[in-house]
């Protein structure tokens, strides 16, 4: 899931690489703190991330694994397109911005966390999530920040530097 916002996980093992430049590293900490800004305000993000902790439901690992695997995941925040990020074989995920960026990372599983090392491309510090279902509905919770809506899970392959929307 999803890079936004550094989190607690213990550092994973394994190197990723930098597709992106230094500028979407600062977009995406700015974002990170924005969303952790507005989650202290009590916006409508902060309610639903509420409910999603009270009420929602942790996927497992072997659910999470069954819908991702060889597959890719679309993210929105506040119905705006955050990213994909395809799931490999061999247990890395590729996450595209919705410009065409992209980074490669390992990710690994510590119940109820999914942790993503994008490696010194995002700080160095795995991004840990959350997925949840809440009426029939599929998100990704950080420690902070807006929750992510999957919007779908399909076969469509990432394609870095074209943008996915178009």
């Amino acid at each position: 899931m999803t890079p936004p916002a550094p989190s607690g996980c213990a550092p994973l093992r394994g190197t990723a690489r930098r597709v992106a430049p230094a500028a979407r590293l600062i977009a995406c900490l700015l974002l990170a703190c924005l969303g952790a800004a507005a989650a202290r305000a009590g916006t409508p993000e902060t309610g639903l991330a509420e409910m999603l902790q009270t009420e929602g439901r942790d996927l497992s690992l072997a659910e999470w694994r069954a819908l991702t695997r060889g597959r890719t995941v679309w993210y929105r925040i506040d119905g705006a397109l955050w990213g994909r990020e395809s799931y490999r074989e061999d247990g890395r995920v590729i996450f595209q911005f919705p410009d065409g960026e992209c980074l490669d990372a390992e990710w690994s599983y510590r119940a109820p966390w999914f942790c993503f090392d994008f490696g010194q491309a995002l700080g160095g510090s795995p991004h840990c999530f959350r997925h949840i279902e809440l009426d029939d509905q599929l998100y990704a919770l950080g420690r902070s920040g807006a929750p992510q809506a999957i919007d779908r899970i399909d076969d469509a392959a990432v394609a870095c530097g074209l943008n996915p929307s178009s």
